[in-house]
């Protein structure tokens, strides 16, 4: 956990690093803040998962690495058109988080409710500080207002890391039969039964490789900012500060 906590602290220091090398301009700063809202974004989900040993497993980890590579993804996509992409972005956020006002409102109307009301003051006045509530639209559809999730990662050649990641994932994500066949249930030993399968939980063993997977995804989108932006970091990745504390907290241990 010491080491994990210093690989927390390398990829905050990587994330301040780039954020302060960003040739920030100040009239495209919505730009800026959807980039710096994603590195950061992403440094928290893995140094979140770095810090809980309880979740490097089947059950949880890829709950939270499917959600890094979905930002990836998206920022991959966004970077290609900043200047369009973004402000989308920022909108369709913004319109979601109105509907749930709005939805918010006719719960209130129907049945009043204290802390329903303080939270509609608390998201009108959020929703204030970025636009006038009469200016935001509600988007139903998805963000990008048309490509999917594997059209954006066609355009941004990442197919293999939507194919061999995302999809996999998603199973999780979405608790489809492969993962709850093969994670949370078991077949029954009774003949009689037909070798039905049965609930279980399954006691998976505590894996760091979810660690590792996650700085993949978290240079994945460091790289992603330092070659649109022709950056030169000199803060040490989080993929190689992690190999490194590998081998050495590693090296001594027998071989299983």
């Amino acid at each position: 956990m010491d080491f994990m906590e210093r690989y927390s602290e390398n990829a905050e220091k990587g994330c301040l690093e780039r954020w302060k090398l960003l040739p920030v301009k100040l009239y495209d700063s919505e730009i800026y803040e959807v980039i710096g809202g994603l590195l950061s974004r992403q440094v928290a989900l893995s140094t979140n998962l770095a810090y809980s040993p309880n979740t490097w497993n089947g059950h949880i980890a890829p709950l939270v690495l499917r959600s890094m590579i979905d930002l990836v993804i998206t920022l991959a996509w966004i970077l290609k058109i900043p200047e369009e992409r973004a402000p989308k972005y920022i909108m369709y956020g913004l319109g979601q988080e109105k509907l749930l006002l709005e939805h918010y409102k006719a719960k209130q109307e129907k049945s009043p409710n204290e802390q329903v009301e303080k939270m509609i003051q608390a998201k009108t006045e959020w929703l204030q500080t970025q636009r006038q509530e009469w200016s935001i639209e509600v988007n139903v559809g998805n963000w990008t207002e048309g490509p999917t999730v594997r059209d954006m990662a066609i355009e941004c050649n990442l197919e293999d890391l939507y194919k061999l990641a995302y999809t996999p994932f998603s199973s999780v994500t979405h608790n489809t039969w492969q993962h709850i066949s093969a994670y949370n249930l078991k077949t029954c030993t009774n003949p009689l039964h037909k070798f039905h399968k049965i609930p279980e939980i399954a006691q998976v063993p505590l894996d760091p490789d979810y660690v590792y997977r996650s700085a993949i995804y978290l240079d994945q989108a460091f790289d992603l900012v330092e070659k649109k932006y022709n950056l030169k970091a000199k803060t040490i990745a989080p993929l190689e500060f992690l190999e490194t504390g590998f081998e050495e907290i590693f090296k001594d241990k027998p071989q299983e």
